[in-house]
């Protein structure tokens, strides 16, 4: 390993120490406490190299065209695209892993992913770096999902707090938590949300919530499966894919065509 590429790498590391320390500068066992429906506050974080520079956020904006970045390569950049994908991540993905393990548990969710965004030689790579999913976590979180259910709305009788809504929705829609998704059930509990707190004042923050959720998961899970984007961040388009004799399952219609009414 040349002296160029350990000094590019001693930067990231340093980068993801000061990101580390950011996050950790929070009371986290007091805010996963709020409700039982967080186990914890950090899923994401997106590590982003050009022009000699490097940034750790927890920012998954993109504001690029897909593939423009891509199909411009940048002579005046130190790294190539191997040295990214065969020296750089590997050694990242253990350092952030080691990271992570030195954190306090509640910091992190049950599951999380490191992303890389590099500006190469040859071009743009974006390579996911490091990915875990705690399974105790999981487990723990999928019980108090399942008990907050039975208790909180299926013989619920009173007002719900908009923040176990906004932990709800999302977690129904999680294909980790749940790969095959009952519809029927989620717009049912949906449905019930919104019952149970009905003429309260905090209706309207609950039904955002759920129409959130909703739309993140359509743009997020749903539409990439059936559509390229051509678009950026916050000027999204689709483009249909090129397969034919396809169709949308009627179960994710159902769910598409759901929205909390007023």
């Amino acid at each position: 390993m040349d002296l160029t590429l350990e000094t590019i790498l001693d930067e990231m590391k340093r980068q993801i120490d000061k990101w580390a320390a950011y996050i950790s500068d929070k009371d986290a066992d007091q805010i996963v406490k709020r409700t039982s429906l967080q186990v914890g506050i950090h899923d994401y974080a997106l590590l982003e190299y050009a022009n000699g520079r490097t940034n750790v956020s927890d920012n998954n904006l993109d504001f690029t065209v897909p593939g423009a970045a891509a199909r411009r390569g940048n002579s005046a950049e130190t790294l190539t695209e191997e040295q990214v994908r065969e020296r750089i991540v590997p050694e990242l993905a253990a350092y952030i892993g080691q990271t992570l393990d030195a954190l306090t548990p509640a910091l992190i969710d049950y599951h999380f992913t490191f992303t890389g965004k590099f500006r190469t030689r040859e071009g743009e790579v974006r390579v996911r770096i490091y990915e875990y999913v705690n399974e105790t976590k999981k487990k723990q979180l999928l019980e108090r999902i399942s008990f907050y259910i039975e208790k909180k709305l299926e013989a619920g009788k009173y007002p719900t707090k908009p923040l176990e809504t906004f932990f709800l929705s999302r977690h129904l829609l999680d294909e980790r938590l749940f790969p095959n998704m009952d519809v029927g059930r989620i717009i049912s509990l949906f449905e019930k949300i919104q019952q149970v707190n009905k003429g309260n004042k905090h209706l309207a923050e609950h039904r955002n919530y759920l129409t959130v959720a909703l739309r993140n998961w359509a743009e997020d899970q749903w539409l990439p499966r059936y559509f390229d984007q051509a678009g950026t961040q916050f000027q999204k388009q689709y483009k249909k894919k090129a397969r034919l004799g396809w169709k949308i399952p009627s179960r994710v219609r159902s769910s598409l065509s759901f929205m909390p009414q007023s």
